[in-house]
Order: structure tokens, then C-alpha cells, then sequence
């Protein structure tokens, strides 16, 4: 079965709370490799030599989110570190993260919807 976005949700189980909802766009920024520039001073000014540490850094994940009623004020939730899972039919990702920011909007006639902004972390409290 091919992984699809059609039906996806999401949980944050973070410190402050948990907050979940249906996906209508994820977007994941990868982390970037750690790279140390190691040219010697003694080096041809032509050379560089750019080694990787085994680190990485950054990285983030965006979900914007349809709620419902128990979801509540997200700021709330705002630098909590926890869990965010997506599952979709045939795909399910989880991340260690912190939640960096968050956003609501409702109107009359339409559904709660929200965007939320996590980086990635290996921190566990």
C-alpha cells in the first residue's frame, strides 16, 4: 500500500499537554549535517577539507491542523518538548520535538484550524 496524506492526523504528547487533530498540510525541514572545516593553514589555498562530526542540527516540522472542540488555546502548549506522531494509511513517522510556536482560527460556519511549528530535538526531559 502506497503512503498517502489523505486521512492523516497527528499527536503532540508533549510536557504541557497533548494536542491532536486531522492534517491538512505537513511540511518537514531535514536537520543539516554538522560539517567542521579541517584545511590546514599550511594547505594549498586550493584545497578545502570539510569533515562531517556524526551531528546534525535544525530541522523542522510544520503542521497545519483541522481541531475540534476540546483543542483548546494552543499557546498553551508552546515549548513543550514531547512526541509528535503522523500517522497516514500506510506511513507513520514520530519525532522527538519542542513545540515552538502555534496558531488558531475559527469562523462562524467553518471548523477550528490551526498551524503549529516544532523543531527537532534529541533532548527527552
Amino acid at each position: 500500500m502506497a503512503a498517502t496524506g489523505h486521512g492523516a492526523t497527528f499527536v503532540f504528547a508533549g510536557s504541557l499537554g497533548t494536542i491532536s487533530g486531522r492534517v491538512t498540510r505537513l511540511s518537514v525541514e531535514t536537520p543539516t549535517a554538522e560539517v567542521v572545516d579541517m584545511t590546514g593553514v599550511l594547505d594549498s589555498p586550493t584545497l578545502t577539507v570539510l569533515v562531517p562530526t556524526g551531528s546534525w542540527r535544525g530541522g523542522s516540522v510544520s503542521v497545519d491542523f483541522v481541531g475540534d472542540a476540546t483543542i483548546g488555546d494552543v499557546q498553551l502548549y508552546v515549548r513543550s518538548v514531547g512526541s509528535l506522531t503522523f500517522r497516514s494509511p500506510g506511513h507513520s513517522v514520530a519525532r522527538q520535538v519542542i513545540l515552538e510556536s502555534a496558531s488558531s482560527q475559527v469562523a462562524v460556519g467553518d471548523v477550528v484550524r490551526g498551524s503549529l511549528k516544532f523543531l527537532m530535538t534529541d533532548y527527552y526531559p
